[in-house]
């Protein structure tokens, strides 16, 4: 791993009367978790909840504290028996709608498109890419008569999971399946819209020999192979596409603002309300969610330095740029609203960016109307080179981040990435737990049982592959605190951030604020009308449920 000299950094020599008050209140650990940039020392003041915060966490916590008195949980010695004594976990809180439908093909196809992970779904260019040629030949034998697999296939691709040692808990070994599976567009299906359809999945640990299972096997070996992808599903989101790559990517952005982006300044101002209590719930996160004997080590598949790694491979991975909503979308072949009419994660996700777009561009607008009042600006190009600088150690390219801001176009579209990330893509992913992963049996944490050979495999063994009660539970918990509460809305800005401003540019900022926010109203009424005809309705998107930062 490189070490970097803090003290000798250009970056703070060059603007020394600021920074010298703010290098020792955000400072990069650059080896608590490398090569990911992390918060070193204590919380800076103005960074902690505030009550008013704490509140609402404390009203969260006393109802589960009222629904765990409520249920009666067998000991941990003592195995839930069938499945509906996973439902009996929801006593005083709302029980998912998904209990009903979890077992269906089509609530399977649909989480892949509107659940807690629909960015993994990818458009199958060459099938042979993820199935061996006598692979191929059995599926299209199986399907041949009812539906055309030469084109409008998808896949959910779980090998880029490693494949890591099982983990331990009380009573034995979890395990983490890594399957591929394979879905197709149907034309006809829910209405008129048609409907994607699971045909097949291939697993990485053969059930009574086999490898691949598909939709027209017998009803509980297709259960089981579809319950190996939501566990997979379920740790590829937990530490990949919701820790990783919103939670800890944000982070260094969030550092590097409070070094270099005053309060009074344009994009200080506009990013600390996008930030809000970030910094201090990453604090809470390393000392209880990745910490040893954490929700992460005790509940996942892999013992806590192999989901740590997962964490690490995924920021290497990702980019501001690549991941920024739009070419994130086009990178999985994912954005042909013909050959896809039904992505709800796509379609209102696209409504949402355009509307954070245009209220960039205006609000940058305004600060920058000449390229030289860019250029001028040392704040930014000091921010920007920072940002480049803690993103290219231990191996990593910056990120996206360039080493110097040229046009206000590039200023635009990494601030849009930035609030999206903290607003948006947070909020689809994190929200969508209590729906999908509260009820256990849907998107278990882990595996507990082992199937392999010729074993025969039963209701009684399917019962033996889910969480036990204590796991069980921990997962309802941390499940339903993660997605429990809302602190603020997009595009409702405190005070701080309009005292940034004074005279007339005040007004012209309270302007575009108001213009962002009826833009927002009108994209809530737009995902309104489309939920009417979606059979499950996808209101992760909707602005008045998106939170301007990582809050929670």
């Amino acid at each position: 791993m490189l070490v970097y000299n803090l003290d000798a950094d250009p970056v703070y020599i060059a603007n020394e009367a600021f920074l010298t008050e703010n290098l020792n209140n955000y400072q990069f650990d650059l080896a608590y978790l490398a090569p990911i940039p992390m918060l070193k020392g204590e919380l800076p003041s103005g960074e902690s909840f505030s009550i008013d915060y704490l509140g609402k966490v404390t009203s969260a916590l006393a109802r589960l504290a009222a629904n765990t008195l409520a249920v009666k949980l067998k000991s941990s010695w003592d195995p839930l028996d069938e499945l509906q004594d996973y439902e009996d976990f929801f006593q005083v809180v709302e029980k998912p709608k998904v209990i009903s439908t979890y077992q269906t093909d089509y609530s399977f196809a649909e989480q892949r498109l509107s659940g807690p992970n629909p960015v993994v779904l990818r458009s199958v260019n060459n099938l042979s890419d993820y199935l061996q040629p006598a692979e191929i030949a059995e599926i299209i034998a199986e399907f041949a008569n009812s539906m055309d697999l030469t084109e409008n296939l998808y896949v959910a691709d779980y090998t880029e999971l490693p494949s890591i040692a099982s983990g331990a808990f009380e009573r034995g070994r979890t395990y983490l399946p890594r399957p591929v599976a394979l879905f197709s567009w149907r034309s006809s299906g829910y209405g008129d819209r048609g409907q994607l359809v699971p045909i097949a999945i291939k697993l990485d640990v053969a059930l009574r020999d086999r490898i691949l299972i598909t939709a027209k096997d017998a009803s509980l070996d297709w259960l089981y192979a579809k319950t190996c992808v939501q566990i997979a599903d379920s740790n590829y989101h937990e530490l990949m596409t919701h820790l990783s790559r919103t939670h800890f990517v944000m982070e260094p952005f969030a550092i590097a603002t409070g070094q270099h982006l005053a309060a009074t300044h344009p994009l200080g101002a506009l990013l600390r309300q996008h930030f809000k209590f970030m910094l201090a719930l990453s604090s809470v996160a390393r000392q209880t969610l990745i910490a040893p004997n954490g929700p992460i080590d005790r509940l996942l598949a892999g013992e806590l330095p192999c989901s740590l790694d997962i964490v690490k491979r995924a920021f290497r991975t990702w980019s501001l740029d690549k991941f920024a909503f739009p070419n994130a979308i086009a990178q999985r072949g994912m954005a042909d609203q013909k050959k896809l009419p039904h992505y709800p994660y796509r379609d209102d996700g696209k409504l949402v960016w355009d509307a954070i777009h245009q209220f960039v561009t205006d609000y940058l607008s305004l600060h920058y109307q000449t390229p030289d009042c860019l250029h001028q600006d040392r704040d930014i190009q000091d921010w920007t080179k920072k940002l480049n600088l803690v993103l290219s150690l231990d191996g990593c390219d910056g990120k996206g981040m360039p080493t110097q801001i040229d046009t206000l176009e590039q200023l635009i579209e990494i601030v849009t990435a930035i609030i999206f990330t903290c607003g948006p893509q947070h909020a689809a992913v994190n929200f969508a737990q209590y729906e999908y992963m509260t009820f256990v049996p849907n998107m278990p944490f882990a595996s507990y049982h082992e199937f392999e050979g010729a074993k025969e495999f039963d209701q009684k063994d399917f019962m033996q592959f889910l969480p036990p009660a204590q796991q069980a539970a921990g997962q309802f918990s941390i499940a339903y605190i993660l997605a429990s509460f809302r602190y603020d809305k997009l595009g409702n800005y405190d005070r701080s951030f309009f005292e940034a401003f004074e005279g007339e540019m005040d007004e012209k900022v309270h302007s575009f604020v108001t213009e962002f926010q009826q833009q927002l109203h009108l994209v809530e009424s737009e995902i309104e009308r489309r939920n009417q005809s979606r059979a499950v309705p996808y209101n992760y998107l909707k602005p008045s449920l998106i939170p301007n930062s990582i809050s929670i």
